[in-house]
């Protein structure tokens, strides 16, 4: 992990390659360091599959997508970039899409 800010006990957390990525391990350790996590972000690149999740080519996992607003374009093969909220159900792996950027935060 990299803190990115002591004081507010930010950090980045980026997987090793080839591993999967689990919020409950990620939970698990930040708390038993003595820390408790407000919330969540991830950013994941993969391929959508036909019932519009995305996977992760080089480990195989599979993240569900919630929200329209950001949806990536249908399957093409390509890889996308997804981003937003990270949870949880049941050991299968969320992003809360994030909403479109509007104004002077359009790339």
């Amino acid at each position: 992990m990299e803190v990115i800010d002591v004081t507010t006990g930010r950090f980045v957390f980026k997987p090793r390659p080839g591993k999967e990525v689990s919020l409950a391990a990620l939970e698990k350790a930040v708390t038993q360091a003595g820390y408790e996590i407000e919330r969540t972000r991830i950013e994941v690149t993969g391929k959508l599959t036909e019932d519009g999740r995305l996977r992760v080519p080089e480990t195989g996992q599979v993240f569900r997508l919630v929200g329209e607003r950001q949806r990536p374009p249908e399957a093409s093969g390509n890889p996308v970039t997804v981003a937003g909220g990270w949870k949880a159900d049941g050991g299968e792996q969320i992003v809360l899409l994030d909403e479109p950027r509007t104004g002077e935060e359009q790339p």
